[in-house]
């Protein structure tokens, strides 16, 4: 029997530390907290004040433009009425990534307030009180994603050894992101509510799993796999719980599957058979 090779020398700890929290993030894919939890686990290794989450989408003219997929921050307020207005008049407009659009590597830049060229741009970055974001990109599936980690003026810009930091999580995060925008797609900058013009939102194909289930029975699942809970979706359809119990038995049976987890992994498994690309 040949030895087996060495293990990398890694502490042990340290695994544990990075398992646990990209762990968090994977749990919080498909839920309303994703972006919170994004933020809350990263900022554990490398200290900022926002992050977001966007794509690239390109029209069937070839016109690219940016979805904002989500934001969160210390001033959790704040960062989603200043993004909004970045995302909904000048993010498919911001020249600051151009050049490697293309590029299939995962890459980051650092953008500093005092070299950005547009006035526009430094405009949002002065209403957030940003001086320094960190901007890593990669494309899952034939889509840029990219992220965005932005500090303000109470810490310094990011170091070396930070910036390594956040391209590598990156490598994970980005991919999540994916997963998490094809089961709840974009956000509309308009009214911060699902951009239902581009997305892949499970109540368009859960049916076309089995072709057996009712509206209303995709409507609970899709609110299942968006993290809502038995009385948030009887709340919001107007039903009792046990009403909205039984939707889900019958659809779980109709699906072949028996609890929501069951769901989640069914549901993931279908979606790259029907998205080969997240492209629009």
């Amino acid at each position: 029997m040949n030895a087996a090779p060495p293990s990398p020398d890694l502490q042990l700890s340290q695994v544990a530390f990075v398992t646990e929290t990209l762990g968090d993030i994977a749990q919080a894919v498909g839920a309303p907290q994703f972006m919170q939890v994004v933020y809350e686990s990263l900022v554990r290794f490398v200290d900022f004040d926002a992050v977001h989450l966007d794509y690239e989408r390109v029209s069937p003219s070839g016109q690219r433009s940016i979805g904002w997929i989500g934001s969160f921050g210390r001033d959790r307020e704040l960062v989603e009425q200043v993004m909004r207005d970045y995302y909904r008049s000048y993010a498919s407009e911001d020249a600051t990534y151009e050049g490697i659009a293309d590029r299939r590597d995962v890459q980051l830049i650092q953008i500093s307030a005092q070299k950005v060229a547009s006035e526009l741009r430094h405009l949002f970055f002065d209403i957030g009180n940003i001086h320094d974001e960190c901007v890593v990109f990669g494309v899952t599936n034939g889509t840029r994603y990219s992220i965005s980690m932005a500090r303000s003026r109470r810490l310094p810009s990011f170091s070396l050894k930070e910036l390594s930091l956040l391209k590598q999580f990156a490598h994970v995060v980005l991919p999540l992101a994916a997963v998490h925008k094809r089961l709840i797609g974009a956000i509309s900058p308009d009214d911060g509510r699902p951009d239902t013009s581009d997305n892949n939102l499970l109540a368009q194909w859960l049916p076309q799993l089995h072709g057996k289930l009712t509206s209303r029975e995709t409507h609970v699942c899709s609110s299942f796999i968006q993290g809502m809970t038995t009385p948030a979706i009887a709340q919001s359809m107007g039903l009792k719980p046990s009403t909205v119990e039984t939707y889900a038995k019958r659809a779980f049976a109709k699906l072949g599957v028996d609890s929501r987890r069951q769901l989640m992994a069914l549901v993931l498994k279908s979606a790259p058979l029907r998205y080969g690309s997240d492209g629009v």
